[in-house]
């Protein structure tokens, strides 16, 4: 063992650090009391929800839950129809178009109309080439087809054109 001959100081804490450690058990006391404070108003607040459950549930009446049960169906379909509605496609919009951009000098005989693809593949007679010229031009710069294609053209029995048009449709025109 040594001896010391020169006697040491006591090494005393500064004042900050004896404020520090006293802080830090001050914030530990609150942390703690503040958990089982929030612990203890939660848990009757849970109770109290529960009741209020308990009280609910036995206002309803038998007659009461079927209503709601009604009202929840009606709601349901009311949803699905508006849903319907909104994606309701108007074919009916096809034929007001047509009869805007047709020559009044052809006539067309036969229509396949597809509006799930929006194509059309139309068949008719025009009384000359000049006329089927003019009515292919109306469709190629009409607002709503996307693309025009002349398939077939021949002389007829009566001495007029027939030929047969497909085209794509955009398709806003089925919802404007």
């Amino acid at each position: 063992m040594a001896i010391e001959i020169i006697p040491k100081k006591e090494v005393k804490p500064s004042p900050w650090q004896n404020t520090l450690l006293g802080f830090l058990i001050f914030l530990f006391l609150i942390s703690i009391l503040g958990y089982f404070g929030l612990d203890y108003f939660v848990k009757k607040a849970d109770r109290q929800l529960q009741e209020l459950n308990e009280e609910i549930t036995k206002a309803r009446s038998p007659q009461r839950i079927a209503l709601e049960k009604e009202v929840l169906d009606y709601q349901e379909k009311i949803e699905d129809f508006s849903f319907l509605l909104a994606n309701h496609q108007k074919s009916s919009n096809f034929f007001d178009f047509l009869e805007e951009i047709t020559h009044p000098e052809v006539f067309f005989s036969e229509l396949n109309l597809d509006t799930k693809e929006n194509r059309v593949r139309l068949y008719g007679q025009a009384e000359s080439f000049q006329i089927l010229g003019q009515q292919l031009l109306i469709f190629r710069k009409a607002e709503f087809i996307d693309t025009s294609r002349l398939s077939e053209i021949r002389i007829g029995e009566e001495g007029k054109i027939e030929f047969t048009f497909d085209f794509s449709l955009n398709p806003k025109l089925f919802t404007r």
